[in-house]
């Protein structure tokens, strides 16, 4: 029996790529799983994978960046296991531009899903979690918002956001037995990646995006989205007690 046996855990953005991968984790762990996302087509494949674990996870149809329905999935939950015990935010979107070529539409449209979408789940989960008597938010932050990039204007600064919400929120609730944690990888095999490699690619300016990306990283390879899933789980767990307010790098030691 794990810490996670019997809990409660709402994944937005649960369709993505490590969305897929951290329902899976957390399933694997004995935890009922409710992911959001746009779509449900995930969510067979999903449960195909996990295997004796299929029937602990469960999808809600919903805009991570509405606040009714993010209401809907913490309600779901309950609904589901009478308690929520983890929240993690993990819709996002990918822009390629320099602050000069970033469109308004574009810029507000990144800051919606990336930012205000992981205000509205911290601000809804944060009552069921007071309920269950304590609790883990976990954000997707990423390198990007630790260290700037050009070219990517509207990610860097909504992805900056998430970290400083963390340390923010962090203070707010620490001693309701909350954690709040951003994990901030660098660069995830997930399509999110691939299309923003694509994008960069289109930019004169720049030859070999996939090769400036990776250079300067000790260890030369993108992470999986099952090794941005195993820290979150991980994140949960009594050894991470300590860990709250805090931006974690998932980098290879890079910058």
């Amino acid at each position: 029996m794990t810490w996670l046996e019997g809990k409660t855990v709402l994944v937005t953005g649960a369709g993505g790529g490590i969305g897929k991968a951290t329902c899976l984790a957390f399933a694997a762990q004995g935890a009922v799983v409710v992911g959001l996302d746009l779509r449900d087509d995930w969510v067979a494949a999903v449960r195909e994978q996990a295997g004796s674990a299929a029937g602990l996870i469960h999808a809600v149809v919903g805009d991570a960046t509405a606040a009714k329905d993010v209401g809907l999935a913490v309600q779901r939950g309950l609904d589901l296991n009478d308690r929520l015990d983890v929240a993690v935010a993990g819709a996002g979107i990918q822009a390629v531009g320099s602050v000069e070529d970033t469109s308004e539409e574009t810029w507000q449209r990144v800051l919606d899903v990336n930012l205000t979408a992981t205000w509205l789940l911290c601000k809804h989960a944060i009552p069921a979690l007071r309920a269950a008597g304590k609790g883990t938010i976990l954000c997707l932050g990423s390198t990007a918002g630790l260290h700037p990039r050009a070219n990517l204007a509207a990610y860097c600064v909504s992805k900056a956001g998430v970290s400083m919400l963390v340390r923010v929120l962090g203070r707010e609730v620490a001693t309701e037995g909350i954690r709040v944690v951003a994990v901030c990888p660098t660069g995830v095999d997930t399509p999110l990646l691939h299309g923003m490699i694509e994008g960069l690619s289109g930019l004169a300016a720049t030859t070999s995006p996939a090769a400036g990306l990776l250079e300067g990283k000790p260890v030369q390879r993108w992470l999986t989205a099952g090794e941005v899933a195993d820290a979150l789980v991980w994140l949960t767990s009594p050894a991470a007690k300590a860990v709250t307010g805090s931006s974690v790098p998932l980098d290879f030691g890079s910058v």
